[in-house]
């Protein structure tokens, strides 16, 4: 088995004036990637992680842990992503 990577693979912004700030796929290990997952935050609240939808259905859920380390490492990757872009 490989090594635990936990990384951000691709973050695309959402557009302004929704809860859903970006979509993200997320790299767990070298064995398995979930895509297209959507960091969301509420006014005055933290950010969350929400997998997509599949048949109407949720296809993962995440524990509270978890999904504030995902989340966490999101927002910042996020950010990242727009403090470079305001740099050019």
């Amino acid at each position: 088995m490989g090594n635990s990577t936990l990384r951000i693979i691709d973050i695309r912004p959402s557009p302004p004036g929704s809860t859903t700030l970006a979509r993200f796929d997320l790299e767990l290990n070298n064995h398995l990637r979930l895509y297209n997952l959507a960091l969301r935050q509420r006014p005055g609240e933290r950010s969350w992680t929400v997998a997509p939808n599949a048949f109407s259905e949720r296809t993962a859920a995440f524990g509270e842990q978890f999904n504030r380390a995902i989340s966490d490492l999101a927002l910042a990757k996020l950010l990242e992503l727009s403090a470079h872009a305001s740099q050019h």
